[in-house]
C-alpha cells in the first residue's frame, strides 16, 4: 500500500510543477489634473470712521453718531444688518511735539458683505460722503467655492480617464475599472484683494472694483485594470 501511494505521489508531481503561478493583475497608474476659472459674486467692502475730540466722552459720543450715519446710509442700499459686522473698535489718546495730549482719537472697522457687485462703487461713494473717513480694502470671493472645487475635480479625474485610455491603446490592451483613486489636493479660490492705498486714491485707481477671476486646480491620481 505504502508503495501504491509512493508511486501516485510522484506521477502527481511532475504536473504541480507545471503549473505557473498566477500573474498579478495589470494596472496603469495616471495622473490628472485640472484648472477651473470662476467668476467672485461676492465682495467684502471694510470701511473705517475716524472721530476725533478733545475728551474721551465726547469723542466716544461723536463717533457714534458719526458711524450711525454711514451704517444707516448703507442699509438704504439694501444691504441687511446680517451682512455688517464690526470687526474693529479703539479708543486711544493723542499726542502731539513736546508729549503734550491733544485729545482723543475713535476709530471702528466695518465690514460689508455684498452678494450684488455692482452695488459696490456706490456703497464706498455713499460711505465716504456719509463720514466713513477710512478705506481698508475690498476682497471679491466667491458664495459657494465647493461647487468650482467639486467641478475641478470631476475634470482632473476626467483627464486622468483620457490619459489612460491611450496609453492602454498603446500597449495593445483595453482599459478596465477603476482600481484605485487618490485625490492629490485641490487649491481653494485666491480672493482679489485692494488695498486701502488703492481704494482711497480720488479717482480711484484704475481697476479697483474689477472683480477678475479666481482659479480653482485640482488633482488626482487613479489607477485601472488593463485588460487584454
Amino acid at each position: 500500500m505504502r508503495f501504491l501511494l509512493l508511486l501516485t505521489a510522484l506521477a502527481l508531481a511532475p504536473a504541480a510543477l507545471a503549473q505557473s503561478p498566477p500573474q498579478a493583475p495589470r494596472t496603469i497608474t495616471v495622473s490628472g489634473d485640472a484648472l477651473v476659472e470662476a467668476a467672485p459674486d461676492r465682495a467684502v467692502v471694510r470701511i473705517g470712521v475716524q472721530t476725533d475730540e478733545p475728551t474721551a466722552e465726547g469723542t466716544l459720543g461723536a463717533h457714534e453718531e458719526d458711524v450711525q450715519r454711514v451704517l444707516t446710509a448703507v442699509r438704504r442700499l439694501g444691504i441687511a444688518d446680517r451682512q455688517i459686522e464690526i470687526e474693529a473698535l479703539s479708543l486711544g489718546e493723542r499726542w502731539v511735539e513736546g508729549g503734550r495730549r491733544d485729545g482723543y482719537t475713535a476709530t471702528r472697522i466695518v465690514a460689508v458683505t455684498v452678494d450684488d457687485l455692482r452695488l459696490v462703487p456706490q456703497l464706498v461713494a455713499t460711505a465716504v460722503a456719509e463720514g466713513a473717513n477710512r478705506l481698508d480694502g475690498l476682497m471679491y470671493t466667491l458664495q459657494d467655492p465647493d461647487r468650482y472645487e467639486d467641478q475641478a475635480l470631476e475634470e482632473a479625474f476626467d483627464r486622468a480617464r483620457e490619459k489612460a485610455q491611450q496609453l492602454a491603446t498603446a500597449a495593445g490592451g483595453r482599459l478596465g475599472g477603476v482600481v484605485e483613486v487618490h485625490e492629490q489636493g485641490t487649491t481653494p479660490p485666491v480672493p482679489a484683494m485692494y488695498t486701502r492705498a488703492e481704494m482711497s486714491m480720488s479717482p480711484p485707481m484704475p481697476g479697483a472694483y474689477s472683480a477678475g477671476t479666481s482659479e480653482v486646480r485640482a488633482a488626482v491620481v487613479v489607477t485601472f485594470s488593463l485588460e487584454n
